[in-house]
């Protein structure tokens, strides 16, 4: 079995992860000012509290989730460009040792 690895292609996709967090984080701004400008549509009734506390309670679970989210996605993103310099420095260094062992051998 052989394994190729492209230090370019790894990178790309390390800066398109981050790329992709970005975005992500800026719809979920913008996502969380729209919702906050709605208010609290409910009204404070006994029937509006108990809509509004569990509209608080699931809003603030699913924006730590998304949160989760783009931390992950931003770390993975970072984590591709740092395997990515890796790969290329451990290829580079793989060709010096070859090119020194051929100039050793003289050819």
């Amino acid at each position: 079995m052989s394994v190729e690895v492209d230090p370019d292609a790894l990178g790309a996709s390390g800066l398109a992860l981050g790329g992709a967090a970005t975005r992500f984080g800026q719809a979920l701004a913008a996502f969380r000012a729209e919702l906050a400008g709605f208010g609290r549509p409910w009204g404070s009734d006994d029937i509006g509290s108990l809509i509004g506390a569990a509209h608080d309670e699931v809003s603030a679970f699913a924006f730590e989730c998304f949160d989760t989210a783009l931390d992950e996605i931003a770390a993975a993103g970072v984590d591709l460009g740092d395997m990515a310099a890796r790969y290329a420095e451990i290829e580079a260094t793989i060709t010096q040792g070859f090119d020194g062992l051929r100039r050793s051998l003289g050819r």
